[in-house]
């Protein structure tokens, strides 16, 4: 499912943007400026950096008259209007698109890129999680002489979908490998040497990783006098270590990842903040440019008496050209 949502995703912003992109690259080539262009209905949005634009262009070319739509997205913090033209294509003048398509092209080129390599990156990312589970699934259907059990660390799971890995020193224990156990399946867990509660995975002739057995060894072709017998001999060796495996193991193992999770979210948000802090400092403090996006857009969204303070930093530096964005008085032009 996940997959069809990713390939759909990718596929939904090549028909989005791909046009437009291309359009506007053949534009590039051979641009012509209309003054007489009649920009309708323009209209920019702007939602957590991505600004979308969208305009109805009517123009006569060669005495030719034309009228065509036009749709672009890139990345600007500011709220800004802009000033645009309508530009055609001097070899194809069917084709048009606004001034600011072409301004922002390397802007709209690079974001499209972004989110294709990441929709592209993560449909392959699935595809071979997969392909690893089909393959190890596979193995369990074909028969082959198990040549030992080893430890390995449950790294995560979503719904029967696990990914795992040895926890030994060797090359091929740094691998993960993915496994997909049956509706009401778990992961077969086990009390080390070390006292850290792992899952159980065998290792096979025929395949390099290491397979993930289920608690009640499900996924082996044994009778139910071999599964009673194994499950007896595991049980048995796991007492004579002396400790036993909790009984919500798997539980606490997902309560673990989650709250593990959850740190790196907010350790990552925390130093979005503080970059975001550090910038308008400098922004307010150090920048000889006073309309630059970001800054302004920061010290817009700041307290009221950080944004004070910034506004006459900026002011001592600025104050006999029109106030910034975040700055302005109800003229949007004079300091506040």
């Amino acid at each position: 499912m996940s997959l069809l949502v990713m390939a759909a995703l990718a596929v939904a912003l090549i028909l989005w943007q791909g046009p437009g992109l291309w359009r506007d690259v053949q534009i590039n080539q051979h641009p012509v400026t209309l003054r007489m262009g009649d920009v309708r209905d323009g209209e920019c949005t702007t939602r957590r950096g991505i600004t979308d634009c969208k305009a109805r262009l009517v123009y006569s070319y060669n005495g030719v008259d034309y009228d065509t739509y036009t749709e672009m997205a890139f990345v600007d913090f500011s709220s800004k209007d802009y000033d645009v033209q309508v530009v055609i294509s001097g070899d194809k003048p069917e084709l048009a698109t606004l001034s600011l398509g072409l301004e922002m092209l390397w802007n709209r080129l690079a974001v499209f890129a972004v989110f294709v390599l990441v929709f592209i990156g993560g449909i392959l990312a699935m595809l071979f999680q997969t392909f690893r589970s089909m393959q190890g699934n596979a193995a369990l259907r074909t028969p082959a002489r198990i040549t030992e059990l080893v430890p390995v660390a449950i790294t995560a799971h979503h719904g029967q979908h696990f990914s795992y890995r040895g926890v030994g020193p060797a090359k091929q224990d740094k691998k993960t490998a993915q496994a997909v156990l049956d509706k009401g399946q778990e992961p077969l867990m086990a009390v080390d040497d070390k006292g850290e509660v792992r899952g159980v995975a065998a290792r096979f002739e025929n395949v390099a990783l290491p397979v993930l057995l289920d608690a009640n060894l499900e996924r082996l072709d044994l009778t139910d006098a071999e599964r009673s017998t194994a499950l007896d001999a595991f049980h048995a060796e796991q007492a004579g270590r002396g400790t036993a495996l909790p009984k919500d193991a798997g539980k606490a193992k997902r309560t673990l990842r989650f709250w593990r999770g959850l740190g790196i979210v907010l350790v990552v948000i925390v130093l979005a903040i503080a970059a975001a802090f550090a910038y308008w400092v400098y922004y307010v403090t150090s920048t000889q440019d006073r309309y630059d996006s970001l800054g302004m857009e920061l010290n817009n969204m700041m307290p009221e008496p950080l944004n004070v303070w910034g506004c006459k930093q900026l002011e001592a530096r600025f104050g006999d050209e029109p106030a910034p964005f975040g700055c302005t008085a109800s003229d949007f032009q004079s300091w506040k």
